[in-house]
């Protein structure tokens, strides 16, 4: 049961979903086309020639591993076969860590230059640390692909979380001109159509993660979902407009500082006012769906129980009276089975509705049973108050019964209970006590009759 719930309230946006792995499927042509012509750039000399003057910042290397790692994505789409898709990233993961290793030693390995010799940069066909790291993760993230495991699907989205962050680093780097963020001298550097490939790639790899993630999150029917889906753009670009634009605007270091530092608080104070709003609508969303009876709008028995037990501690300390008022509909089993459940439920509302007509706001009515309602209501000193509100339901329900469209007659019998809470053991025992009562008179009706 547990199951079936989680099931159903976990539910995803089919038309959503299906868009994204269009999205997915396009962003993975899209790069392995610019990884396409970079390599037949880089194998081809005339096809170099063609391409725009700064083409060959994207190395033989990283062009391979963005081609790879989109075929990869799109077998792991299609459900191929798990071994092609982990050949794939081991593959990514070879070339990666061959650039690693050059780096901390200095030393070119064979790997770097078996497909051509790169004359535009001091170390021929090395990936900057950066984008070797990139591969790297992205390539452990196929390793671990295509499993029902739910902690190698958790290891699976760590990778894509560290991925983004490596994107977000590089843009930083690109936006603020921090060349630091993103290579190592102008020939060894991630160049803008490497960057776009590896934001095609994350997103690929973000919606690996949509069905049974830790993404999945962004893709369900709920509030949680449709509110991660408004502020993840905030939270993401949010930082760098009003960094941007404080580095636009002033001119000192402090200055920017404090500017940085007030104007993210307020975007969080924001945001976290906005989350506050959005939980305090679902509670009461979720209050009224715990409270409230489905059919006819009046108080549930839960509901009844946590005003009524409020009711009477207060009649506890004020030594104020309660009457309570305890209805059952006569011969709804009867129009059950002879005119159907629906007639039954028409006649269950109509009543309901005659009940809040005619007795006031601030006294509780709930439905507490499929044909049983109750009334509470406190009282100072007299309750002729009642017994008026008693005979216009009587009157209203004569009304009611007088129109000739309906195949039922509305028939209740009643109990009622009026004392102090200190003369009964609990509310549970002036409930029993009105319920008795009403079985009673139900009983002298039936003998009358």
């Amino acid at each position: 049961m547990n199951n079936f719930l989680d099931h159903q309230f976990q539910q995803q946006n089919p038309r959503f979903l299906s868009r994204l792995f269009y999205a997915q499927t396009a962003s993975m042509v899209l790069a392995g086309s610019i990884a396409i012509i970079t390599l037949g750039g880089w194998l081809f000399p005339s096809i170099g020639a063609l391409l725009p003057a700064d083409w060959w910042l994207m190395k033989q290397n990283a062009a391979l591993c963005i081609l790879i790692s989109a075929i990869a994505i799109i077998l792991i789409r299609k459900n191929s076969n798990i071994l092609i898709i982990r050949l794939c990233g081991l593959i990514v993961i070879i070339l990666s860590t061959a650039s690693l290793y050059g780096h901390t030693t200095g030393q070119s390995l064979p790997i770097e230059t078996f497909l051509t010799t790169d004359n535009y940069a001091k170390f021929s066909g090395r990936i900057t640390v950066h984008g070797a790291v990139f591969f790297c993760l992205l390539g452990f993230s196929f390793i671990v692909a295509k499993t029902d495991q739910k902690h190698r699907n958790n290891i699976r989205d760590i990778f894509t979380l560290l991925l983004i962050g490596m994107v977000l680093v590089i843009f930083s780097g690109y936006f603020f001109s921090a060349t630091s963020l993103y290579g190592h001298s102008t020939e060894t550097l991630v160049s803008f159509q490497t960057f776009f490939c590896m934001c095609l790639l994350t997103f690929a790899n973000f919606v690996r993660g949509i069905q049974g993630g830790i993404f999945s999150l962004f893709l369900g029917l709920g509030i949680a979902s449709y509110t991660a889906r408004v502020t993840l753009p905030w939270t993401l670009i949010g930082p760098f407009a009003v960094i941007s634009a404080i580095n636009y605007f002033s001119t000192t270091q402090e200055i920017r500082i404090a500017l940085s530092a007030t104007l993210l608080s307020l975007i969080f104070f924001f945001i976290i006012l906005w989350l506050a709003n959005r939980i305090s609508y679902l509670e009461n969303d979720l209050r009224k769906l715990a409270l409230t009876d489905e059919m006819t709008g009046l108080y549930n028995h839960r509901a009844f129980c946590i005003l009524g037990k409020q009711s009477f501690l207060e009649s506890l300390r004020n030594d104020s009276v309660l009457i309570l008022l305890y209805f059952d509909l006569d011969g709804l089993k009867k129009i059950n089975d002879s005119l159907g459940h629906q007639i039954g439920s028409e006649m269950i509302i109509e009543f309901a509705d005659l009940l809040k007509a005619n007795f006031r706001r601030y006294e509780t009515i709930a439905r507490v049973g499929g044909d049983e309602f109750v009334v509470l209501s406190k009282q100072n000193q007299t309750d002729a108050a009642l017994d008026t509100a008693l005979k216009r339901l009587a009157d209203a329900v004569d009304a009611a019964n007088s129109k000739s469209n309906k195949p039922y007659k509305i028939s209740y019998s009643e109990g009622k209970i009026t004392g102090r809470a200190k003369d009964f053991p609990s509310l549970d025992d002036l409930l029993t006590k009105a319920d008795a009562l009403m079985y009673e008179n139900k009983r002298k009706k039936k003998l009358k009759y």
